[in-house]
Protein backbone atom coordinates (compact mmCIF):
# COMPACT_ATOMS: atom_id res chain seq x y z
CA UNK A 1 0.00 0.00 0.00
CA UNK A 2 1.02 3.80 -1.07
CA UNK A 3 0.20 7.14 0.04
CA UNK A 4 -2.33 8.30 -1.95
CA UNK A 5 -3.87 11.76 -2.87
CA UNK A 6 -7.50 12.17 -5.25
CA UNK A 7 -9.56 9.43 -6.49
CA UNK A 8 -7.78 9.26 -9.56
CA UNK A 9 -4.31 8.29 -8.27
CA UNK A 10 -5.94 5.71 -5.75
CA UNK A 11 -3.06 2.79 -5.55
CA UNK A 12 -4.83 -0.61 -7.22
CA UNK A 13 -3.14 -2.43 -3.89
CA UNK A 14 -5.32 0.04 -1.93
CA UNK A 15 -8.25 -0.44 -3.58
CA UNK A 16 -8.39 -3.91 -3.79
CA UNK A 17 -7.86 -4.09 0.25
CA UNK A 18 -10.68 -2.15 0.80
CA UNK A 19 -12.92 -3.74 -2.27
CA UNK A 20 -12.92 -6.93 -0.33
CA UNK A 21 -14.92 -4.29 2.94
CA UNK A 22 -17.24 -3.08 0.92
CA UNK A 23 -15.39 0.44 0.16
CA UNK A 24 -13.98 2.73 -2.28
CA UNK A 25 -10.92 4.76 -1.81
CA UNK A 26 -11.15 8.37 -2.67
CA UNK A 27 -7.41 9.61 -0.81
CA UNK A 28 -5.41 8.26 1.07
CA UNK A 29 -2.46 8.99 3.51
CA UNK A 30 0.14 7.27 5.47
CA UNK A 31 -0.07 7.52 9.40
CA UNK A 32 2.71 8.74 11.02
CA UNK A 33 4.61 6.55 13.41
CA UNK A 34 3.78 2.79 12.33
CA UNK A 35 8.03 1.72 13.13
CA UNK A 36 6.49 -1.68 13.08
CA UNK A 37 3.09 -1.28 11.60
CA UNK A 38 1.89 0.70 8.20
CA UNK A 39 -1.60 2.60 9.14
CA UNK A 40 -3.38 4.08 5.84
CA UNK A 41 -6.12 6.51 6.44
CA UNK A 42 -8.50 6.82 3.67
CA UNK A 43 -11.86 8.69 2.63
CA UNK A 44 -14.21 6.21 1.60
CA UNK A 45 -18.07 6.99 0.82
CA UNK A 46 -18.83 5.42 3.71
CA UNK A 47 -16.55 7.63 6.29
CA UNK A 48 -12.98 7.43 6.61
CA UNK A 49 -11.44 3.97 7.87
CA UNK A 50 -7.90 3.44 8.57
CA UNK A 51 -5.80 0.33 7.25
CA UNK A 52 -3.65 -1.47 9.22
CA UNK A 53 -1.13 -3.82 8.26
CA UNK A 54 0.08 -6.40 11.04
CA UNK A 55 3.68 -6.97 10.41
CA UNK A 56 4.64 -8.76 13.46
CA UNK A 57 1.65 -10.98 13.41
CA UNK A 58 0.98 -14.25 11.30
CA UNK A 59 -2.65 -15.09 10.06
CA UNK A 60 -3.63 -16.65 13.14
CA UNK A 61 -2.35 -13.95 15.55
CA UNK A 62 -4.17 -11.49 12.91
CA UNK A 63 -7.09 -13.29 13.52
CA UNK A 64 -7.02 -13.40 17.10
CA UNK A 65 -6.65 -10.18 17.57
CA UNK A 66 -9.84 -8.93 15.74
CA UNK A 67 -11.54 -11.06 18.00
CA UNK A 68 -9.70 -9.09 20.77
CA UNK A 69 -10.70 -6.03 19.32
CA UNK A 70 -14.26 -7.59 18.72
CA UNK A 71 -14.63 -8.06 22.51
CA UNK A 72 -13.60 -4.27 23.28
CA UNK A 73 -16.17 -3.13 21.28
CA UNK A 74 -18.72 -5.75 23.04
CA UNK A 75 -17.53 -4.88 26.33
CA UNK A 76 -18.22 -0.58 25.13
CA UNK A 77 -14.67 0.08 25.40
CA UNK A 78 -13.47 3.34 23.58
CA UNK A 79 -11.19 2.04 21.07
CA UNK A 80 -11.16 1.66 17.51
CA UNK A 81 -14.33 -0.25 15.77
CA UNK A 82 -13.58 -2.90 13.19
CA UNK A 83 -15.09 -3.35 9.30
CA UNK A 84 -16.31 -6.49 8.49
CA UNK A 85 -15.84 -7.54 5.02
CA UNK A 86 -18.08 -8.57 2.79
CA UNK A 87 -17.83 -12.27 3.88
CA UNK A 88 -18.16 -11.44 7.28
CA UNK A 89 -14.60 -11.73 8.43
CA UNK A 90 -12.12 -9.23 9.70
CA UNK A 91 -8.90 -10.09 8.21
CA UNK A 92 -7.90 -10.18 4.88
CA UNK A 93 -4.26 -9.78 3.41
CA UNK A 94 -1.65 -7.30 1.25
CA UNK A 95 2.14 -8.07 0.49
CA UNK A 96 2.32 -11.09 2.31
CA UNK A 97 0.95 -9.34 5.74
CA UNK A 98 -2.23 -9.33 7.65
CA UNK A 99 -5.01 -6.31 7.14
CA UNK A 100 -7.37 -4.66 9.26
CA UNK A 101 -9.50 -1.96 8.78
CA UNK A 102 -11.20 0.05 11.42
CA UNK A 103 -13.04 3.70 11.34
CA UNK A 104 -11.29 6.21 11.88
CA UNK A 105 -11.39 8.20 14.88
CA UNK A 106 -10.89 12.36 14.80
CA UNK A 107 -9.47 13.47 18.01
CA UNK A 108 -6.52 15.28 19.61
CA UNK A 109 -3.26 13.92 20.47
CA UNK A 110 -1.50 15.52 23.83
CA UNK A 111 2.61 15.17 23.64
CA UNK A 112 2.02 14.62 27.70
CA UNK A 113 -1.66 14.31 28.95
CA UNK A 114 -3.35 16.60 31.68
CA UNK A 115 -3.25 14.69 34.57
CA UNK A 116 -7.67 14.91 34.79
CA UNK A 117 -7.14 13.12 31.40
CA UNK A 118 -4.34 10.57 32.94
CA UNK A 119 -6.56 9.36 35.40
CA UNK A 120 -9.65 9.19 33.15
CA UNK A 121 -7.09 6.90 31.17
CA UNK A 122 -6.68 4.93 34.45
CA UNK A 123 -10.19 4.13 34.72
CA UNK A 124 -10.75 2.94 30.94
CA UNK A 125 -7.47 0.63 31.87
CA UNK A 126 -9.56 -0.04 34.76
CA UNK A 127 -12.40 -1.30 32.80
CA UNK A 128 -10.22 -3.14 30.19
CA UNK A 129 -9.23 -5.27 32.41
CA UNK A 130 -12.23 -5.67 34.99
CA UNK A 131 -14.12 -6.78 31.61
CA UNK A 132 -12.51 -7.74 28.56
CA UNK A 133 -12.04 -11.60 28.42
CA UNK A 134 -8.46 -12.10 27.82
CA UNK A 135 -6.98 -13.38 24.45
CA UNK A 136 -5.32 -16.64 23.85
CA UNK A 137 -2.25 -17.59 23.30
CA UNK A 138 -2.02 -16.73 19.89
CA UNK A 139 -1.37 -13.40 21.06
CA UNK A 140 2.21 -13.48 22.60
CA UNK A 141 2.64 -10.63 25.93
CA UNK A 142 4.59 -8.40 24.87
CA UNK A 143 5.97 -7.22 28.26
CA UNK A 144 8.46 -9.77 28.46
CA UNK A 145 11.76 -9.66 26.92
CA UNK A 146 12.25 -12.26 23.97
CA UNK A 147 15.20 -14.22 23.80
CA UNK A 148 17.40 -11.88 21.67
CA UNK A 149 16.48 -8.93 23.86
CA UNK A 150 17.66 -11.44 26.46
CA UNK A 151 20.83 -11.99 25.10
CA UNK A 152 21.51 -8.27 24.06
CA UNK A 153 21.30 -7.18 27.70
CA UNK A 154 23.61 -9.65 28.97
CA UNK A 155 25.96 -8.50 25.90
CA UNK A 156 25.57 -4.70 26.47
CA UNK A 157 29.00 -2.69 27.00
CA UNK A 158 29.82 -1.85 30.69
CA UNK A 159 28.43 1.66 30.98
CA UNK A 160 26.24 2.86 34.12
CA UNK A 161 22.87 2.13 31.26
CA UNK A 162 23.91 -1.19 31.16
CA UNK A 163 24.49 -1.41 35.07
CA UNK A 164 21.17 -0.59 35.49
CA UNK A 165 19.41 -2.55 33.34
CA UNK A 166 20.86 -5.18 34.54
CA UNK A 167 20.57 -4.96 38.20
CA UNK A 168 16.90 -3.61 37.67
CA UNK A 169 15.81 -6.09 35.64
CA UNK A 170 17.17 -8.94 37.88
CA UNK A 171 15.32 -6.82 41.22
CA UNK A 172 12.18 -6.87 39.94
CA UNK A 173 12.20 -10.09 37.63
CA UNK A 174 9.08 -11.16 40.34
CA UNK A 175 6.66 -8.75 38.69
CA UNK A 176 6.50 -11.52 35.37
CA UNK A 177 6.78 -14.32 37.31
CA UNK A 178 3.13 -13.50 39.65
CA UNK A 179 0.53 -16.02 39.54
CA UNK A 180 -2.80 -14.71 39.43
CA UNK A 181 -5.81 -14.57 36.98
CA UNK A 182 -4.48 -12.48 33.86
CA UNK A 183 -6.53 -10.03 31.54
CA UNK A 184 -7.07 -8.03 28.76
CA UNK A 185 -4.43 -6.05 28.52
CA UNK A 186 -2.83 -3.14 26.03
CA UNK A 187 0.66 -3.06 26.84
CA UNK A 188 1.67 0.50 25.57
CA UNK A 189 -0.30 2.71 26.91
CA UNK A 190 1.95 5.72 25.71
CA UNK A 191 0.47 9.51 25.00
CA UNK A 192 0.43 8.75 20.96
CA UNK A 193 -1.67 5.85 21.54
CA UNK A 194 -4.60 7.89 23.73
CA UNK A 195 -7.44 9.70 21.35
CA UNK A 196 -8.72 12.80 23.22
CA UNK A 197 -12.38 13.86 20.99
CA UNK A 198 -14.07 16.79 20.79
CA UNK A 199 -16.08 15.67 23.86
CA UNK A 200 -12.91 15.37 26.01
CA UNK A 201 -13.75 11.48 25.77
CA UNK A 202 -10.10 8.88 25.86
CA UNK A 203 -9.89 6.75 23.80
CA UNK A 204 -6.60 3.93 23.51
CA UNK A 205 -5.87 3.21 19.98
CA UNK A 206 -3.52 0.76 18.80
CA UNK A 207 -3.84 -2.38 20.45
CA UNK A 208 -1.82 -4.18 18.42
CA UNK A 209 0.80 -5.30 21.62
CA UNK A 210 -2.30 -6.42 23.25
CA UNK A 211 -2.48 -9.69 25.02
CA UNK A 212 -3.49 -11.97 28.31
CA UNK A 213 -1.13 -10.87 30.94
CA UNK A 214 -0.94 -9.73 34.39
CA UNK A 215 -3.12 -6.26 34.87
CA UNK A 216 -0.27 -4.76 37.39
CA UNK A 217 2.30 -5.32 34.47
CA UNK A 218 0.02 -3.02 32.05
CA UNK A 219 -0.75 -0.44 35.17
CA UNK A 220 3.24 -0.11 35.14
CA UNK A 221 3.66 0.60 31.43
CA UNK A 222 1.01 2.68 31.80
CA UNK A 223 2.97 4.60 34.68
CA UNK A 224 6.14 4.69 32.15
CA UNK A 225 4.07 6.11 29.34
CA UNK A 226 1.62 8.53 31.29
CA UNK A 227 3.34 9.76 34.37
CA UNK A 228 7.34 10.06 33.06
CA UNK A 229 7.31 13.65 30.67
CA UNK A 230 10.75 14.71 29.62
CA UNK A 231 10.93 16.87 32.78
CA UNK A 232 11.09 13.20 35.02
CA UNK A 233 8.39 11.04 37.22
CA UNK A 234 5.16 13.05 37.81
CA UNK A 235 3.69 12.08 41.22
CA UNK A 236 0.76 14.13 40.78
CA UNK A 237 0.03 12.10 37.51
CA UNK A 238 0.96 8.75 38.90
CA UNK A 239 -1.98 9.19 41.79
CA UNK A 240 -4.03 10.63 39.45
CA UNK A 241 -3.51 6.95 37.07
CA UNK A 242 -4.18 4.79 39.87
CA UNK A 243 -6.91 6.47 40.91
CA UNK A 244 -8.41 6.12 37.89
CA UNK A 245 -7.75 2.52 38.10
CA UNK A 246 -9.51 2.38 41.20
CA UNK A 247 -12.40 3.56 39.91
CA UNK A 248 -12.54 1.32 36.52
CA UNK A 249 -11.48 -2.21 38.05
CA UNK A 250 -12.86 -1.85 41.44
CA UNK A 251 -9.15 -3.03 42.71
CA UNK A 252 -6.80 -1.64 44.76
CA UNK A 253 -2.98 -2.64 43.87
CA UNK A 254 -0.49 -2.81 45.81
CA UNK A 255 1.71 0.08 45.57
CA UNK A 256 5.25 -1.31 46.13
CA UNK A 257 4.44 -4.43 43.07
CA UNK A 258 3.13 -1.54 40.86
CA UNK A 259 6.48 0.31 41.70
CA UNK A 260 8.51 -2.76 40.45
CA UNK A 261 6.12 -2.90 37.84
CA UNK A 262 6.74 0.28 36.21
CA UNK A 263 10.69 -0.51 36.63
CA UNK A 264 9.86 -3.45 34.72
CA UNK A 265 8.51 -1.72 31.95
CA UNK A 266 11.38 0.99 32.23
CA UNK A 267 13.80 -1.64 31.59
CA UNK A 268 12.14 -2.88 28.24
CA UNK A 269 11.04 0.64 26.70
CA UNK A 270 14.76 1.35 27.14
CA UNK A 271 16.22 -2.00 25.77
CA UNK A 272 14.10 -1.44 22.98
CA UNK A 273 15.15 2.49 22.52
CA UNK A 274 18.44 1.25 22.37
CA UNK A 275 18.14 -1.75 20.48
CA UNK A 276 16.31 0.70 17.71
CA UNK A 277 18.85 3.48 18.24
CA UNK A 278 21.46 0.99 17.19
CA UNK A 279 19.41 0.14 14.14
CA UNK A 280 18.91 3.74 12.68
CA UNK A 281 15.16 3.49 13.67
CA UNK A 282 14.43 5.93 16.34
CA UNK A 283 14.96 9.28 15.54
CA UNK A 284 17.68 11.26 17.15
CA UNK A 285 15.42 12.55 19.99
CA UNK A 286 17.45 13.51 23.20
CA UNK A 287 14.19 13.15 25.15
CA UNK A 288 13.34 9.92 24.00
CA UNK A 289 16.60 8.32 24.90
CA UNK A 290 17.28 5.19 26.76
CA UNK A 291 19.48 6.85 29.06
CA UNK A 292 16.98 9.65 29.85
CA UNK A 293 14.27 6.96 30.54
CA UNK A 294 17.36 5.11 33.26
CA UNK A 295 17.43 8.62 34.85
CA UNK A 296 13.50 8.86 34.63
CA UNK A 297 13.42 5.85 36.46
CA UNK A 298 15.81 6.14 38.93
CA UNK A 299 13.40 9.23 40.18
CA UNK A 300 10.21 7.38 39.99
CA UNK A 301 12.09 4.83 42.63
CA UNK A 302 13.08 7.65 44.62
CA UNK A 303 9.96 9.16 44.90
CA UNK A 304 7.50 6.79 44.87
CA UNK A 305 6.76 6.81 48.77
CA UNK A 306 4.87 10.50 47.91
CA UNK A 307 2.54 7.96 45.69
CA UNK A 308 2.48 4.98 48.09
CA UNK A 309 2.23 7.06 51.28
CA UNK A 310 -1.48 8.71 49.66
Amino acid sequence: MTSTHGASTAAPALAAVLDAYGLTPSAARVLPGGMENLHVHADTAHGPVVITQLRKKDTAAAEEYARFLHRLEQADIPAPRLRRRRDGGWVTSHAGHPVIVCGYLPGRHHPVLPPHLVEDVGTVLGRVHRTVPAPNATLAPHLRLTGPEEELLADLPDTPFARWARATHRAVAHVSEQSGPQAAVHADVFPDNVIVTDRGEVVLIDWEDGSADLPVVDVGMAVIGLCCPSTGFSVRRARRLLRGYRTGSGIVLDPALVRDAALHAAVLVALRRYQWRQEGHLPADPSRSHTVLARTARDLEQRWPEVAGR
